[in-house]
């Protein structure tokens, strides 16, 4: 989707924040709505289509927190959500769990902040068409049965952006070479990624997927898709998973 063709939604308790911001995409030619919080966010929501969600964490009435766990709660993979914040006490590693595509710290850089959402209206098989760029980066190989075998072990967890993956691998934060094989379905997850956050105590990565050779893009796109954490990367590879995602 073009940014033109979106709906942004902003939320902050910061009148001339929102103002800023609004003001910033509506330079862009897409529609711009404005809440103070995320109970008026939910109510807006309400009466029409949001593609993409701006919001602070720090908040009266409803922070972005609370926000996100009740977009996430809905059952869908829409809105997108950035987090904006001042304040550096939400992991990065919660807010993705939680379905939080992106996390930007205040003051904002107006380029950033719309390459970010031009990015998250991207289909994910465009986006993970990108050409390698982490040339020099440390390669990420992991081998697994199959994919099913894998999941159920609790050895990976997808999420809609990339993946929580069990290794021993001393992989630190950043660029990645990905090599993860199913040789039971001779299949394998190769291209780029970016380490989110590391667990070492639970031998876990959470991996942010950038981009996929074309032999494996389609099927990754498949069952990233398909996966019902609605995370965009899981916390953990032992989710418990229920419901299945809806547009």
């Amino acid at each position: 989707m073009q940014l033109r063709n979106a709906t942004i939604l902003i939320v902050d308790d910061e009148p001339m924040l929102l103002e800023i911001m609004a003001l910033w995409f509506e330079r862009e030619h897409c529609r711009v709505l404005t809440a103070e919080n995320g109970a008026v966010a939910l109510e807006k929501m309400a009466l029409e289509p949001v593609h993409v969600v701006v919001s602070d964490v720090r908040m009266p009435v409803m922070d972005g927190m609370t926000l996100a766990k009740t977009i996430k709660a809905q059952g869908t993979y829409k809105p997108s959500v950035i987090f904006v914040s001042g304040f550096h006490d939400v992991s990065t590693k919660m807010c993705y769990d939680l379905g939080v595509e992106a996390t930007l710290s205040k003051p904002i850089v107006r380029e950033e902040l719309i390459g970010i959402v031009k990015r998250l209206l991207t289909e994910r098989s465009e986006l993970w068409s990108a050409l390698p760029k982490a040339e020099n980066a440390p390669k990420l190989r992991v081998e697994f049965g199959a994919v099913s075998q894998a999941v159920e072990q609790g050895l990976i967890s997808f999420g809609r952006g990339g993946f929580c993956i069990h290794s021993d691998l001393p992989v630190e934060e950043g660029p990645v070479k990905l090599a993860i094989d199913f040789a039971s379905d001779r299949k394998t997850i190769s291209g780029e990624g970016f380490v989110r956050w590391r667990e070492p105590n639970k031998r876990q990565l959470g991996v942010e997927i950038t981009s996929l050779d074309s032999i494996c893009r389609d099927w990754v796109c498949q069952v990233s898709r398909a996966n019902p954490t609605l995370s965009f990367i899981p916390a953990d590879t032992r989710k418990k998973i229920t419901d299945s995602p809806r547009d």
